[in-house]
């Protein structure tokens, strides 16, 4: 045991950690890439990048794979606290609702440590503090004089007031300079957003080490907090200087833990949380060998231990430089140390054993190849950490550690008594402790772990909405956090719209009522355009009485005539003007370049100016033109006039144009904005399947209704409150897209909806559908998909390689999984989990019976019941009182 641990860090500023044996490491965090999704051929991609970057690096390296455990009660808990800042109708039903779930999911055990891997890549800013350099004892022996010299020389010992640990300002402004052009360098060998770490992730990786928590809820996050003060000095010319006086005992709270070593193998640290102790058994690794021979790919080992162990492991790789001159030089020595062994056994009179020729033989290729590439190596040293809440799960988790990693080649040994030294040595900022374990590699076995490649996916904040297929972990979404820009969210999508695509019966409409009702119960207001009724079942949802839902049925009410008129769905009458010549010009069929076009131009300009425009006033004015035709008029322009006013007047005769067409004085009825969900469905509407080469009048109908209903959707979206999120559900927009004035309005919903704080949630059947609005769209959600077509378009919207094996994955995905990518350009493979029953009934569009229902809920294990409301007997809280217990 040590009373206190000595840490080899002097200061910490930002990414900068300023080690004892004056290095100067900058610290970088990686997003992460995908490279589940890559084919044989794109693997080497990121290999040949990162290999570049390994081949021209000349500083010292330090990569940290830190798993970041995701503790669903926090995240669960952290979302209650945003909501109750929040003041909406359903505020109590959300938070009851998220304390349920709280309760319920974190009782299954599969997901209690499933954890988010983070990445972090430290390099050494002053190659001159490098561990190996090229030097013989003369150069070495000047270069300690000069060195010496210059530190007599610095302003640090020149200046009255300053102490010699005192770091200058400028110096570290200069680090900083200098740490920007790296991560330049870095964000161009691992294809992904690399940021540089911040304080609070450096002290918080410091910090980690002495954790009790498997969560690591006991270590909290310090924004604040600071390692020095700053102080002034004046040399002789009268020259201010200003420096940062670090203070050792800085580290000292950062160690608040008793550690024991219980055994020459394994460390026991404790810690008083709320009057109790708290223990956590660590055993930390090495690695002893490790397959020096680069065979990539099949040698992903680091990506692969965050994806096939299913608890957490901790990875410190120290890689410190070593230039091809001073590896040839090795090498050479290393040859004649041979050479000296067989001479002094033929002096003995007796053989050389086998090794020492397989030695002298690998030394020989080794030296071939660098003395041929010009490439550098790296010294190496592999820490692994595993921790457990008791001895017998530490054990067995050990077990399991060596097994996985042993199928790539690398034996790994828990060196006695070292315990506390390598725990020191994984510290950012530090160095190599124990010597008795180096491994010496070229740059290629070092790129062919592939470190940076990512399985985590989703956002950890907002809401639960199912599991990853590997390993089971658990996936929270925040619908609008794309759109909050804040510090260090790394997101390379700015856009909070989603897209959703998916075969008939996969689960697609499922997840976006899932998506849609957990918005709302987290403080969101939700617009459902539903053109098939799959959501006329909706009086009441669980949670959501039926006084907070309002559902309007167009064409229920003799009142619904004209309610869809553009004019009158429309933000103003310029724009109800342009959609409703776009509209009208489509039911016709006339292009901009027919003489008809010219003449609905003409009339929808002169009823805009009036009282009460609508489209029953257009056809009345081309009505009276052709009843009262102008003498200029032409025989041609008649013969047009005529074929638009036979048309529309033939329209006009369908039902469903009933509520298109409006008429002037007429009483209609308009949407109540005032519920958190609205529904809006249409009585009849015949929506073309896509394969009708002509499409008849009912279904031409149909799509004008629903670009109609697009434009109301863009009034709500600008006369709602901006603070308050919106998501605007618009099920089968292909039919919508099909059309050019469609397709612009879902265009511009897509690409202003960040600035009205509102998420389009698209869905269609089909990939090919959303077209262009991919590039404006943030998360993509991609279930099932039936032709391999709409797979191989589905595969470019993600910007995954369109190979065999990923198509077949779309095409064969089981009902509830979909391919879900992240604002932050992760995929993945989840498996949509509703938890309750209740919403499993509530949202499935199927034809099965109850009966049918209960037995397949009961096989999928959706088991889990919310309360019923007239049960609870909880006590509001006062600050919510009026609002749905």
């Amino acid at each position: 045991m040590r009373a206190v641990l000595d840490f080899p860090i002097k200061h910490i500023d930002q990414n900068l950690v300023f080690g004892k044996d004056g290095t100067v490491t900058a610290y970088y965090r990686i997003s992460g890439f995908n490279y589940d999704f890559l084919d044989h051929d794109d693997k080497f991609i990121p290999f040949v990048k990162q290999r570049s970057f390994l081949e021209n690096n000349s500083s010292d390296l330090h990569f940290i794979l830190e798993p970041f455990p995701t503790n669903v009660e926090e995240i669960i808990d952290n979302t209650i606290a945003e909501i109750k800042e929040k003041d909406y109708l359903l505020r109590q039903s959300g938070i009851r609702y998220l304390s349920i779930l709280k309760d319920t999911i974190s009782k299954q055990k599969n997901i209690t440590e499933t954890s988010e891997n983070i990445q972090y890549i430290g390099i050494q800013l002053n190659p001159q503090s490098n561990r190996y350099e090229d030097s013989n004892y003369g150069t070495s022996a000047f270069k300690i004089i000069k060195e010496f010299l210059k530190g007599l020389n610095s302003p640090v010992n020149k200046a009255v007031g300053l102490h010699a640990t005192d770091i200058l300002t400028d110096e570290i402004l200069a680090w900083k300079q200098q740490a920007e052009i790296v991560r330049e360098s870095l964000a161009s060998a691992y294809n992904c957003l690399v940021q540089s770490a911040t304080q609070a992730e450096c002290i918080y990786l410091i910090e980690k080490e002495t954790s009790v928590s498997p969560s690591n809820n006991d270590v909290e996050v310090r924004h604040n907090y600071t390692f020095g003060e700053k102080v002034r000095g004046m040399n002789k010319e009268g020259m201010e200087h200003e420096a940062v006086r670090p203070h050792e005992m800085g580290f000292v709270e950062l160690q608040d833990a008793n550690i024991e070593e219980i055994s020459p193998t394994s460390l026991l640290i404790s810690k008083i949380i709320e009057d109790k102790e708290k223990k956590l058994y660590t055993r930390y690794f090495v690695a002893k060998q490790l397959n020096t021979e680069n065979y990539f790919p099949g040698f992903e080992w680091l990506y692969h231990l965050q994806s096939k162990v299913p608890f957490p492991v901790s990875v410190s790789i120290r890689a410190y430089y070593q230039s091809n001159k001073l590896m040839l030089k090795k090498l050479s020595d290393k040859r004649l140390e041979y050479q000296d062994q067989r001479e002094e056994a033929n002096k003995a009179g007796s053989s050389t054993d086998l090794s020492l020729n397989q030695s002298e033989k690998g030394t020989i290729q080794a030296e071939s190849l660098f003395s041929k590439t010009g490439i550098p190596a790296y010294s190496c040293s592999f820490v692994f950490k595993v921790s457990a809440e008791s001895e017998k799960e530490l054990e067995i988790r050990s077990r399991r550690l060596k097994d996985e990693l042993s199928t790539y080649g690398i034996k790994i040994v828990a060196p006695y008594g070292e315990q506390l030294n390598l725990m020191m040595e994984k510290l950012p900022g530090s160095r190599q402790i124990n010597n008795d374990y180096k491994i010496e590699v070229e740059s290629g076995v070092l790129s062919g772990m592939m470190f940076g490649a990512t399985t985590n996916i989703g956002d950890n904040r907002g809401f639960f909405i199912g599991y990853t297929e590997r390993l089971q972990r658990p996936v929270f979404i925040q619908p609008d956090l794309a759109a909050k820009s804040f510090e260090g969210l790394n997101n390379i999508e700015d856009s909070i719209s989603a897209l959703v695509a998916g075969a008939t019966g996969k689960g697609k409409s499922f997840f976006m009522n899932l998506y849609t009702y957990l918005s709302v119960l987290t403080g969101s207001q939700a617009l459902i355009i539903d053109p098939k009724g799959d959501r006329k079942g909706w009086n009441s949802l669980p949670m959501i009485p039926s006084e907070y839902i309002s559902k309007w049925t167009l064409g229920a009410d003799r009142k619904d005539a004209g309610c869809l008129d553009p004019f009158r769905t429309s933000v103003d009458v310029e724009e109800g003007k342009n959609h409703a010549l776009d509209i009208l010009s489509y039911l016709v069929g006339v292009d901009i370049q027919d003489i008809g076009y010219t003449i609905l131009s003409d009339a929808v300009e002169q009823v805009k100016n009036m009282p009460d425009p609508c489209i029953g006033a257009v056809i009345s004015y081309l009505e009276n033109q052709y009843e009262n035709p102008d003498e200029k008029m032409s025989e041609k322009r008649f013969t047009a006039l005529e074929t638009i006013k036979n048309t529309l007047v033939s329209l006009k005769r369908q039902s469903l144009s009933l509520l298109l067409f409006g008429e002037v004085g007429q009483d209609y009825n308009t949407m109540k904005i005032d519920k958190p969900i609205q529904i809006l469905m249409v009585q009849n509407l015949n929506l073309p399947d896509g394969s009708s080469e002509k499409l008849r009048p009912s279904e031409k109908i149909s799509e004008a209704i629903l670009i109609s209903i697009t434009a109301f959707t863009k009034q709500y979206m600008f006369t709602q409150d901006r603070s308050r999120h919106k998501v605007i559900l618009q099920d089968e927009a292909s039919a919508i897209d099909n059309t050019p004035v469609g397709r612009e309005l879902m265009n511009f919903i897509v690409r202003m909806g960040r600035y009205y704080n509102t998420t389009l949630l698209k869905g269609s059947q089909n990939a090919t559908d959303h077209n262009k609005d991919v590039a404006n769209i943030g998360m993509k959600f991609s279930f099932g998909l039936r032709t391999k077509q709409e797979a191989m378009e589905m595969l470019e919207f993600l910007n995954l390689p369109q190979t065999n094996t990923n198509i077949n994955r779309i095409r064969n995905m089981s009902k509830g999984n979909c391919l879900f990518q992240d604002i932050y350009g992760r995929s993945a493979i989840i498996q949509i989990d509703p938890v309750f029953a209740d919403l499993a009934k509530a949202f499935d569009s199927s034809t099965s019976t109850e009966e049918e229902r209960e037995r397949e809920r009961k096989r999928r294990g959706y088991v889990n019941q919310l309360p019923d409301e007239s049960t609870n007997t909880e006590e509001t809280p006062k600050e919510q009182e009026g609002a749905i217990v």
